[in-house]
């Protein structure tokens, strides 16, 4: 049986895994990379996913993709696939990861078409208070008549970040809806990942200043202590906002 061995190199290529070892700050090279908060970035990515899944779409565009994580966990699931993001660079991972979307070097408003699904995670915050309402029009305009836009946001129990205009309460994101005049309602809003002392604890020995290291059964139990205690949370608790609005089924009529 003949082995096409450029196509198990190819295969390979799912990510740039020759980029993982890497020379650290310190001039010494490590063979792997870490990030913080991980944990909660998978939680609220795939439970945002999961939404998504429920509401079967045909077409989902995200708006703010980034590098493409989101739309790459769609991908062999929703037929028509879609992310926009200003930073180049950034769509350049995102084209490679995901070569089955379509992405585009703009904002929302320069995208060709509608979709069923609209999301953006995490980018509202971004968005400067005398643009939200705009904003918000443009994910409606986006949307399919009957379709559904997911939203993501940080709320106030993280303190707000030099790079963020405003964390939320589901209070502050129903009146930036309404005072954007849009034709969208609120069907469902929960609260996403919560961090406990255990998963402190956890997460300060298996990495900071002095070591590294991942035992992996110890590594799988935590995850699905995760998943199943932390992913889901309080108001009072949550770092997260996920919010499915849905868009009114008519066109409104247009006063002449």
């Amino acid at each position: 049986m003949t082995v096409d061995k450029m196509n198990i190199q190819a295969s390979q290529y799912v990510f740039p895994y020759h980029h993982i070892p890497h020379i650290d700050r310190d001039g010494c090279g490590s063979r792997c990379r870490y990030l913080e908060w991980g944990y909660q970035y998978l939680c609220y990515q795939l439970h945002i996913r999961d939404i998504v899944l429920k509401l079967t779409p045909s077409s989902v565009l995200e708006v703010g993709c980034g590098d493409g994580v989101f739309i790459g966990n769609l991908k062999d699931k929703v037929k028509t696939l879609a992310g926009c993001d200003p930073d180049k660079r950034a769509l350049q991972f995102a084209r490679a990861f995901c070569p089955q979307a379509e992405f585009y070097t703009t904002k929302a408003d320069g995208v060709p078409g509608t979709f069923d699904v609209v999301v953006s995670i995490e980018v509202l915050e971004h968005i400067p208070p005398e643009d939200v309402s705009r904003f918000l029009q443009t994910l409606a305009a986006k949307t399919k008549p009957g379709g559904h836009i997911v939203l993501s946001v940080p709320t106030t129990v993280i303190p707000l970040t030099p790079k963020h205009y405003r964390h939320y309460e589901i209070s502050t994101l129903k009146t930036e809806i309404l005072t954007a005049n849009v034709p969208l309602e609120i069907v469902q809003f929960e609260y996403v990942y919560r961090h406990s002392f255990l998963a402190k604890i956890y997460l300060r020995f298996t990495h900071n200043r002095l070591w590294s290291f991942e035992f992996h059964p110890l590594r799988k139990m935590f995850w699905k202590y995760v998943w199943n205690r932390l992913r889901t949370a309080k108001e009072k608790n949550a770092r997260h906002l996920v919010v499915v609005l849905k868009k009114e089924a008519k066109e409104p009529e247009q006063n002449e």
